[in-house]
């Protein structure tokens, strides 16, 4: 790659070959949940619909295509209940679990999941509890997942619980495996707990246990941008982390 993996969003990504060919399968199957009835959530919110919104669309496709997945894979997903990028994988023959506190999207994603047979587990356990893989029956076992993603949820919780689902999904990952993470970044991001700093996105990958799948650990942009219509006097932007485990 020309660009750094582990970055800051920018417009032109979407343009790259390798990210536009899965946004391209993405927004095809957006049409094809549109049209057979079914609804997915975006930032909470379950409701049908047929586009894909750039910044989503980046960070989804953007995600999904610097990761060698294929069918059969394990997959873990932290707080995506009932969104595409989690009913795109189990479509395409991936095995997901996918941890989601909200009862109402947690059993949203059953229905749909039950209604195409995709293999996809939905959970409301919550695994930033103390001691999580002890008391969670359902949480992943060391060493029995291919790939974990999470998708701009760890700015919706306190540093600490942030730091303990990198290590419990850092820990989950067989040799090889691969952890995606996107987050909200940048000072002026509204939510709390977003990512403020360099040294932010570096503490949390030293919580993984991880090694960046390539280039340098992360680099910022500089660009910030109105994403969220919640706060237009924010502008901000998304951090991703695509990590490795040796």
């Amino acid at each position: 790659m020309s660009s750094p993996l582990n970055k800051t969003i920018t417009r032109a990504d979407v343009r790259r070959p390798e990210v536009a060919r899965q946004a391209g399968a993405l927004r095809r199957f957006a049409w094809r949940l549109f049209l057979g009835g079914d609804r997915y959530a975006v930032n909470g919110v379950l409701k049908r619909r047929c586009r894909i919104r750039w910044n989503k669309l980046w960070e989804y496709s953007r995600g999904l295509a610097y990761v060698p997945w294929q069918a059969n894979w394990k997959v873990v997903d932290f707080g995506g209940g009932a969104t595409i990028p989690v009913y795109y994988l189990a479509d395409q023959g991936l095995d997901v679990a996918s941890f989601d506190i909200d009862e109402h999207l947690t059993g949203a994603a059953r229905a749909t999941a039950k209604r195409h047979g995709w293999k996809l587990h939905a959970s409301t356990s919550d695994l930033t509890e103390p001691d999580a893989r002890d008391r969670v029956a359902d949480a992943p076992a060391p060493g029995s997942i291919d790939w974990a993603i999470s998708f701009c949820v760890l700015e919706h919780l306190p540093r600490e619980r942030q730091h303990r689902i990198a290590r419990l999904l850092g820990e989950s990952l067989r040799s090889g495996g691969h952890l995606t993470v996107t987050f909200d970044y940048s000072p002026d991001a509204p939510v709390e707990g977003a990512l403020r700093s360099e040294a932010d996105v570096h503490a949390l990958i030293e919580a993984t246990g991880l090694v960046p799948q390539e280039g340098p650990a992360f680099h910022d942009t500089g660009e910030r941008f109105v994403l969220d219509k919640k706060y237009p006097d924010n502008r901000f932007t998304f951090g991703s982390l695509f990590l490795r485990k040796p």
